[in-house]
């Protein structure tokens, strides 16, 4: 059977959403604080799913209720409303309504990456994303590129319009995200995103991410196998594309996580081209996404053709970047994750195996030592 990815539990999905995550990961020294310098946050119990659900000093509390997608009986997503009371939005009756909650992703990207432990501020900055459609993972690394320079006297106040960007301060996410919507101020220079803002202020390897996208809430130090599922992903630093968070999450070295890496890639392609949502294999085995596809489309469709089918998406995307002007050497990752060892956690002192692990992984996908499909591989998949 190869590797299946695992959302969580369906029951678990639809009680907590992904946030939980972010103590999983903070006891296991994976998450990302202050753009990646660190992976363990002080200010966790702020921004928490216990953070949601008990009352502030008000008695205010931010989590209202869980919420589905259309159709769905998983209902992962959130429902949260701010202190009415919460400098961000006192006196601006239009924020004091239900909106979107915080999950895995929108927690980590607006908490721990940029040192900030305000419940409240987070979910302003999640109101921001929605209401101007932007990306979460891409604004708070972003902004926590930003907050390096800043500190490292890059940046200075008067070109961040007076606000202070250090770790830690909830106004300058709260301000940020809504300059960045509007495309006023500082908030252009986010807009340009934290591949191309650090290359402009000469700092490009502050930059955490992989072809121009920038990384989810999970540290390569510490998770290994997500590391080399980032560095080989088609669409950049996507945590969605690949699932090996069992194998990373039983042992720190990159021993092993080629092969799981692979298939998972192979599983998700396919499971992303039937249109439905990832998270339904909280509830669904392979069998019941090969019964779909054989009642839904002509010929036989067997476990085996469905994981080939995905075999072949991904390496035809592989091409389709190889085309564009992308080669193996942009099959890596951040020199901090190569270079610098995790401060803590169970990978203190280790560094991403990338050199160990992406050999192995070209051998199990059948491309050359340059990372190109043979053609070989191409003959067999009709390529």
């Amino acid at each position: 059977m190869p590797s299946w990815p695992k959302s969580g539990g369906r029951q678990e999905l639809t009680e907590g959403g992904t946030h939980p995550m972010i103590d999983m990961m903070q006891e296991w020294g994976g998450l990302p604080t202050n753009n990646f310098k660190e992976v363990q946050f002080k200010g966790i119990d702020g921004v928490n799913p216990a953070a949601t659900t008990t009352p502030n000093k008000n008695g205010h509390t931010n989590l209202i209720t869980n919420k589905a997608c259309f159709g769905c009986t998983i209902a992962c997503g959130r429902i949260s409303h701010i202190d009415p009371e919460h400098f961000t939005i006192k006196n601006r009756p239009e924020y004091m309504h239900a909106s979107g909650g915080l999950e895995y992703e929108t927690a980590y990207a607006f908490g721990p990456v940029v040192g900030v432990d305000d419940v409240d501020a987070l979910t302003f900055a999640n109101f921001m994303m929605n209401e101007h459609g932007m990306d979460p993972i891409s604004f708070g690394v972003t902004l926590a590129a930003a907050m390096e320079l800043y500190e490292m006297g890059v940046l200075t106040k008067e070109q961040t319009d007076g606000i202070e960007l250090k770790f830690g301060n909830a106004e300058a996410l709260t301000v940020m995200a809504e300059k960045t919507g509007k495309g006023e101020g500082f908030g252009k220079e986010l807009a340009l995103g934290s591949k191309r803002l650090t290359a402009k202020y000469g700092h490009p390897d502050l930059f955490m991410g992989v072809r121009g996208m920038e990384f989810a809430g999970y540290d390569s130090r510490a998770l290994q196998g997500m590391g080399l599922g980032y560095a080989t992903s088609n669409r950049g630093a996507c945590h969605l594309k690949h699932d090996v968070f069992g194998p990373d999450m039983e042992d720190v070295s990159g021993k092993g996580k080629a092969q799981p890496v692979k298939e998972s890639q192979d599983m998700v392609s396919m499971i992303d081209s039937t249109g439905l949502c990832l998270f339904t294999t909280a509830g669904w085995g392979p069998e019941d996404f090969v019964a779909q596809l054989d009642a839904a489309l002509p010929g036989e469709w067997t476990l085996e053709r469905c994981v080939e089918s995905g075999e072949r998406t991904w390496t035809l995307e592989r091409m389709f970047n190889q085309g564009a002007g992308q080669t193996g050497a942009d099959d890596t990752l951040p020199k901090r994750m190569l270079e610098e060892p995790a401060p803590s956690g169970n990978a203190e002192g280790k560094v991403n195996e990338l050199s160990v692990m992406l050999p192995e992984y070209y051998k199990l996908r059948g491309w050359t030592e340059d990372g190109k499909p043979s053609n070989e591989t191409l003959a067999r998949l009709g390529l």
